[in-house]
């Protein structure tokens, strides 16, 4: 065990806005690297300040340069396998640009960044540095069974360098891995947040001890929630007919609102529900329409012409594209077919199991005529009314995780999710995983 200390930025200071107000934290740490590491928390609205940022702690503050890290170490591969292993889906995503792809998916989100600095060269004013991990915290709200309203963060984009040297893992193999969950624990602590929720890839024992071991020493608890990731191919899966009866009500502002009430009367028990409240539905949607042109919210309506179903389709080839790695299964198909650089992400759906089977298969086979999007990705978990419509022989299970250090309004919130069958349902209708 060792210290080590991290920043936690708030922002500009207002007493003096050419100098950032922040916090120096200390935190218990048991990596084993020996080499310094300067670890900053930030708000995402500050990378496009990056620059600032970077030379108040003496770094190299070329902003490009830091853009080009992300990418890089954002791109590092996301592995769907078991300590064996075992596993079919392994991807690697590759944004567009920094920042931009990336700060409208949660506009509020807290970037956590892990540099390695090198010796200051001679004459040099600052340090130049290797980026070795790159995490998003996007701040969420949600509300308990009482109607108290809670903050709480929601882990994306978590990724580690995987540099080696003479075949040795430079960073990986020093357990630098824990020290970020240091971090990600120690900044709900600054926050005052008492929840935590992330999707990651297949059930990995080691992992989950890791993250066990590392939860309870922060007198925090740990559990699972299995998922399925579920992927279609939309030369198959598309239809000509059910496309022609899409409604596009992305700029309907009435039809929006009835489409809000469909999905708070499916979604408000959810555990962590984000849609709690249409200004955070209007939100997301316009963060989303506004930059990603493809994106949009599509409707089918019954024989009197009312709202039957309807979704939210995210289009993220408009943000990045994906690479599969290593396929197995029917994911080898897919990967021969060269068809996984544009992903259809349809979220917040509602209506029966009939008219939303309609609404996806005419969205699939909009969005390869028009936008050459040739793969729809559906998510579900236990007590989501669409499962057996999402489902798909070619699957990926996952798993999403929660840490919390409030037992006992948890399970009221585990409780109050329940559907009749006594699943427990959590929010996962986020517009990226």
């Amino acid at each position: 065990m060792k210290k080590r200390q991290y920043y936690f930025i708030e922002g500009k200071d207002p007493a003096n806005p050419s100098q950032l107000k922040y916090v120096r934290r200390e935190i218990d740490c048991d990596d084993t690297f020996e080499d310094e590491l300067v670890m900053l928390a930030f708000p995402i609205g500050l990378m496009k300040e990056i620059s600032s940022v970077l030379s108040q702690f003496q770094l190299r503050n070329d902003a490009e340069y830091f853009y080009s890290e992300c990418k890089e170490v954002v791109s590092v591969p996301e592995k769907h396998v078991n300590e064996k292993g075992e596993g079919k889906l392994t991807f690697q995503s590759y944004f567009h640009t920094f920042p931009d792809s990336v700060q409208h998916f949660f506009d509020d989100a807290v970037v956590v960044v892990v540099l390695h600095p090198l010796p200051l060269e001679n004459g040099a004013a600052y340090r130049d540095y290797t980026m070795i991990g790159y995490i998003h915290c996007n701040c969420i709200n949600f509300k308990s069974p009482d109607g108290q309203l809670h903050q709480s963060y929601y882990y994306n984009v978590l990724r580690l360098v995987e540099q080696t040297a003479s075949r040795q893992s430079i960073y990986r193999r020093k357990r630098i891995f824990t020290t970020v969950f240091s971090i990600l624990h120690d900044i709900t602590t600054v926050k005052d947040m008492h929840f935590v929720y992330a999707s990651m890839g297949r059930e990995n024992q080691a992992i989950n001890d890791a993250l066990k071991m590392n939860t309870q020493r922060q007198g925090k608890l740990f559990e699972t929630f299995p998922m399925r990731n579920n992927t279609h191919i939309n030369l198959f899966f598309g239809s000509s007919s059910a496309s022609k009866k899409l409604v596009d009500i992305s700029n309907n502002t009435e039809a929006l609102k009835e489409y809000y009430l469909k999905i708070k009367e499916i979604r408000d028990k959810f555990v962590f529900n984000q849609m709690h409240s249409e200004e955070n539905f209007f939100s997301m949607v316009k963060r989303i329409l506004t930059s990603s042109p493809s994106s949009r919210v599509y409707m089918i309506t019954d024989e009197n012409g009312k709202m039957a179903a309807a979704g939210f389709f995210v289009n993220w080839g408009d943000y990045m594209h994906l690479k599969l790695q290593n396929p197995k299964g029917f994911f080898k198909v897919i990967d021969s077919l060269k068809i996984t650089d544009k992903i259809l992400y349809p979220t917040l759906l509602v209506g029966d199991s009939k008219n939303v089977r309609t609404l996806l298969k005419g969205a699939a086979y909009k969005y390869r005529k028009d936008h050459k999007v040739q793969v729809t990705v559906l998510n579900a978990g236990d007590g989501d009314p669409h499962f057996d419509v999402k489902k798909s022989i070619i699957y990926d299970p996952f798993v999403y995780f929660v840490i919390y250090d409030k037992p006992e309004l948890f399970v009221d919130m585990k409780e109050n999710s329940k559907d009749e069958q006594g699943n427990v349902r959590i929010f996962i209708d986020t517009p990226m995983l």
